[in-house]
């Protein structure tokens, strides 16, 4: 009786990573056209708050806690250096069930005019002081999309190209930023 119970269950973990190996898991966007809701539902907060949230460092202060915010900013996300650099943080307004993806930039200076970004074929304006949700989200979205395909996003000064986030290490932490925060809102599964 034992040996059958022992077989049936070798033979349910092997067919289980058999079927895993043949059949494997595929992330998709959801809906990318639509227009940004920019809701969260409860059980992608949950999966956020008991498993990724160990990756950011939350600010709450008080004034932004008593209307609702937290911000989650990525803890490996590179902030001090004399490069121009922008990482994305994830505000996350828990009482209307919403969340919000910004980009910082590390030199306010360098950033107060508007800059020149390219994006594989793609050339995108972006003026950092007059970006609201949307186009932080726009951005986002763009961005994402082409990291999918490999693309990286570059400053353009001049003649010069810059990397949009620092350095390849930085780039990878934006990305799972991104990951995240699509996942959140529920356009990345």
């Amino acid at each position: 009786m034992n040996k059958k119970i022992y077989t049936i269950a070798v033979g349910f973990i092997v067919s289980a990573l058999l079927l895993s190996i043949l059949w494997p898991y595929e992330a998709k966007l959801v809906d990318w056209e639509a227009p940004p809701t920019y809701a969260v539902l409860e059980s992608d907060e949950i999966y956020f708050n008991n498993t990724r949230i160990v990756y950011y460092r939350t600010e709450e202060s008080k004034e932004l806690t008593q209307q609702g915010f937290k911000t989650h900013r990525a803890t490996k996300a590179f902030k001090d250096t004399a490069q121009p650099l922008m990482n994305a943080t994830i505000i996350n307004h828990w009482r209307n069930d919403l969340a919000y993806v910004v980009f910082e930039p590390n030199l306010r200076s360098y950033f107060e005019e508007p800059i020149l970004l390219q994006i594989g074929d793609t050339a995108i304006t972006l003026d950092i002081n007059h970006m609201n949700f949307e186009d932080h989200y726009e951005l986002a979205a763009t961005l994402f999309e082409r990291s999918l395909s490999y693309q990286r996003p570059y400053l353009i000064q001049g003649k010069d190209s810059l990397l949009l986030y620092g350095t390849q290490a930085n780039e990878k932490v934006n990305q799972v930023v991104l990951k995240d925060y699509f996942r959140l809102v529920g356009k990345y599964q």
